[in-house]
């Protein structure tokens, strides 16, 4: 996985082919963590992947991770800081933005199929623990139900931890379909990761990409250098300055 650089290679975190990673961890917030992806520099094809209708999706690769154990070492930036990001490589092409902003409004619809109290007598809101992991596929399969377009509907689907890997739902025994949940396209990539700054924790908080390489690291030495990767790849936010704006706790 990885942007190209200026000279049109793929940067040095790329490449392809299947990684035996992550043991069973349960995490109400995430579910079960795993190996993001993107065709973004080349042709690979997976025969899991789904295609969107249109056309628009990708089929999914799986990256080889480099190993990197601290965030500001995990960056080497080929863009200028801009808009609260620093560091970050350049996109081998623009993104939908709509297409983005939209996933990202409906990614995490199925939490709602998730809990255990929805807080309607007053008392307090609690997930499912144990079948959060599930929230993105019933999302999934409930946009699909409604008539949503599988390019939209597929951002539910593909954006648990860093992504989720068929192997990973087998050997793990995760109550999944056995499947690649990771994300197809840039967009479902950049909803991914975005979504891994703030945390559906009672009551809400946001991550710096600190303290999310340390949640990683519970899931094992592959997780956090996965996430390490999509730093390096997309840069690190001004977390803190959201919190502020927000007036929302802060985990550094």
């Amino acid at each position: 996985m990885g942007f190209c650089d200026a000279a049109g290679e793929t940067s040095a975190s790329s490449g392809k082919g299947g990684n035996k990673r992550f043991p069973q961890s349960r995490d109400v917030e995430d579910g079960y963590a795993g190996g993001g992806s993107d065709a973004a520099c080349d042709t690979a094809h997976s025969d899991n992947a789904r295609p969107a209708r249109d056309g628009h999706v990708t089929p999914a690769t799986l990256a080889q991770k480099r190993n990197n154990s601290n965030i500001l070492e995990a960056i080497h930036a080929t863009v200028p800081p801009s808009d609260g990001v620093n560091g970050g490589l350049v996109p081998p092409r623009l993104l939908d933005e709509n297409l983005a902003v939209v996933g990202a409004m409906l990614h995490d619809i199925g939490t709602y199929l998730v809990l255990k109290h929805d807080g309607s007598d007053g008392e307090r809101l609690q997930f499912d623990g144990p079948n959060y992991i599930l929230h993105g596929l019933r999302g999934y399969d409930w946009l699909i139900g409604q008539g949503v377009d599988e390019s939209i509907a597929q951002f539910a689907r593909n954006h648990t931890g860093v992504g989720l890997t068929r192997e990973q739902v087998v050997a793990q025994g995760l109550p999944l379909p056995p499947a690649d949940y990771v994300p197809m396209n840039l967009e479902q990539e950049v909803v991914m990761v975005a979504d891994k700054y703030n945390s559906k924790s009672i009551p809400p908080r946001f991550l710096t990409a600190e303290a999310y390489a340390r949640k990683a690291r519970r899931f094992g030495a592959d997780n956090e250098r996965a996430w390490l990767d999509l730093v390096r790849k997309y840069g690190v936010p001004d977390i803190p300055a959201l919190a502020k704006k927000f007036d929302m706790k802060l985990d550094a």
